[in-house]
């Protein structure tokens, strides 16, 4: 069995603490692989067969169809019908194809829940694409064959958001003040077999294909400090009887606890080891 694809070596052209340093979560980038890490990628990925792709998708597959007399509409296929909708020249979304090897290697890069990370493939036919939009993941995308055409924010419109939006539509009340007045300028990407592109949350890109495309994407629904904070330091302080106490004496009617668990929490945060257990309890446990 080859060695699983390292993110380190894919990120090598320009250099895994640059990305960190310069790109994570700030501003978008593009360049080509190195070919035997390329190479790689596909061997992983295996056979780009729209059935077997279908059946194997763990989160399902969608068709999504739009042209100038349907609007864009997004219809549930499976292994079944998938190749009837590619054939008419709809766009189709394999939603978390089990690929544990390279998911969980960008994980551990990240330093993030393995359970939030996953894979997922397009198939674009000609002329196909997307309106502009931004999302709420961080997402790398590999392009596998033929080309695409992306046009990508330098940084992006909001800050990570909690959630996504296609431009033009209503935002959702999550991102009520949060959208920068002035949309920053967008780069134009041609994406051809073997170029990565690492698109941050938040930041608006649009895509079209010129001839039909295969493209990998590697996506982090991300765990946001508020999720470990939310999460884990719940799963931690209901070991403890004070904390699942019931809730009362707030007003000055009865004695308040409040101010010795507070204090409590000061001191638990403050020991660096009871810190590091707490995110990795946090990284290891799955959660929603």
């Amino acid at each position: 069995m080859t060695a699983a694809p390292d993110p380190r070596r894919l990120l090598a052209p320009i250099g895994a603490e640059r990305f960190l340093a310069d790109h994570w979560q700030k501003r978008m980038v593009s360049f080509p692989l190195a070919a035997d890490e390329f190479a790689a990628i596909q061997a992983e990925v295996g056979p780009l067969d729209v059935t077997s792709l279908a059946a194997s998708a763990q989160e399902g597959a969608q068709a999504w169809i739009a042209n100038q007399y349907v609007a864009h509409s997004v219809v549930p296929v499976d292994a079944t019908n998938a190749s009837q909708f590619a054939a008419i020249g709809a766009t189709l979304y394999f939603v978390n194809v089990p690929l544990p090897r390279l998911t969980d290697a960008f994980a551990d890069f990240l330093g993030a829940p393995r359970q939030k990370v996953i894979a997922s493939l397009f198939l674009t036919p000609p002329a196909g694409g997307a309106s502009p939009h931004f999302d709420k993941n961080e997402n790398f995308t590999i392009q596998l064959t033929g080309a695409k055409r992306w046009h990508v924010g330098e940084t992006p419109m909001v800050a990570s958001p909690p959630d996504g939006l296609i431009l033009g539509q209503t935002p959702p009340p999550s991102l009520a003040g949060l959208l920068a007045a002035k949309e920053p300028p967008r780069r134009t990407v041609e994406m051809r077999p073997g170029t990565l592109l690492y698109v941050p949350r938040g930041t608006v890109h649009a895509t079209e294909a010129g001839e039909q495309s295969w493209s990998l994407n590697i996506s982090y629904s991300p765990a946001m400090w508020l999720d470990l904070m939310r999460v884990g330091l719940r799963r931690r302080l209901a070991r403890s009887e004070r904390w699942r106490g019931t809730v009362s004496g707030v007003g000055g009617m009865a004695a308040c606890p409040l101010p010795e668990l507070v204090a409590e929490l000061r001191e638990m945060l403050a020991d660096a080891r009871e810190v590091e257990s707490l995110a990795r309890d946090f990284l290891e446990q799955p959660y929603d």
